[in-house]
């Protein structure tokens, strides 16, 4: 499946990459090593994205060469690669008619929820992360790792895996991250930079989150709703209201934790953590036309934001009720 994917980009000669809004540390390190592949075999290449590059990944090599999305669809670009990207809602409304327009597309990704959306769709469900795909990419076109491709591999890898914690992390996994620090990643130095050097504005909303949350099924459930206007009020942006959920999620006996936000547009982000594996949380996404992975997926859904998490809840409540 790998080798379709590498003749298909051996026959063209423009490219633009782009992930899903929001992007977090997949997104972001996926963009960059397929820029980076791509570059290696000769190719002109874009990376996109409707959202900045959050401040916690600015550092990693050619973060800065990922653009705003182009108004329309640049006249050099034949093909369009989206990576880590289950949905094409999930690129943004802004990308629909630049996405419709590009001759040729591909998507790279590892939700088993995947809509196959693209014209050539690499989707592997069982990798750990979007990185590994595009890991075993590099090795099957026979490209040179460098160290700034494994710098942006290894955010992708262990950002998504929990830094290591999740049950994902098998010995291919690790084996690929040996592969990354022999190609010059430097382990204390990058994990330093994106898990330890958290702004001032995201202990406020830890606090809020903290504060407020709430806790029902004797524990099993954990949730915390972010309402309109709370951003603002709180003085904190959008990157600080990122991985939320694993705040409650961490919590002894929750076996599912949730995070509903208003984005102030009439839809509400809603994310979900399972604890559990008898619980899967794609599933119950999947119910509200959202998608993911079985113990981390994600919603956006109409509001108001007490009907939209009533529903949900509901759902949640449901599963853990059923369990033995």
């Amino acid at each position: 499946m790998y080798q379709e994917l590498i003749d298909a980009i051996r026959q063209n000669d423009n490219f633009a990459v782009i992930s899903h809004f929001r992007p977090d540390g997949d997104a972001i390190g996926s963009t960059l090593a397929m820029g980076m592949l791509l570059q290696a075999l000769g190719k002109k290449v874009q990376l996109w994205n409707v959202d900045p590059v959050p401040l916690r990944y600015a550092f990693l090599p050619g973060a800065q060469s990922i653009l705003p999305l182009p108004p329309a669809l640049p006249p050099d670009v034949h093909t369009l690669i989206c990576v880590d990207t289950g949905d094409l809602k999930r690129l943004g409304d802004e990308v629909a008619e630049i996405f419709n327009k590009a001759p040729f597309t591909i998507n790279i990704d590892h939700h088993h929820t995947n809509s196959r959306y693209a014209q050539l769709n690499l989707v592997v469900g069982e990798a750990a992360a979007c990185g590994c795909i595009i890991f075993n990419l590099i090795r099957a076109a026979g490209v040179e790792l460098t160290c700034p491709t494994a710098m942006a591999l290894y955010a992708a890898i262990s950002t998504d895996t929990g830094s290591f914690q999740y049950s994902s992390t098998t010995p291919e996994v690790m084996r690929m991250v040996a592969d990354l620090i022999e190609a010059g990643v430097d382990v204390g130095d990058i994990n330093r930079r994106i898990y330890q050097e958290i702004p001032a504005t995201s202990f406020i909303t830890q606090r809020e989150v903290l504060n407020n949350m709430v806790v029902e099924e004797d524990g099993k459930i954990a949730h915390y709703s972010m309402p309109a206007g709370k951003k603002t009020e709180l003085g904190v942006g959008m990157e600080d209201c990122k991985d939320l959920v694993d705040i409650i999620r961490v919590m002894q006996g929750v076996k599912v934790a949730a995070i509903f936000e208003d984005l102030e547009d009439g839809r509400i982000r809603v994310s979900l953590r399972s604890k559990d594996p008898e619980v899967d949380v794609s599933a119950i996404a999947g119910m509200h036309g959202g998608g993911g992975h079985y113990m981390a997926s994600g919603i956006r859904m109409r509001g108001p934001l007490n009907e939209a998490r009533e529903k949900v809840l509901n759902s949640i409540r449901a599963v853990v009720r059923s369990l033995s």
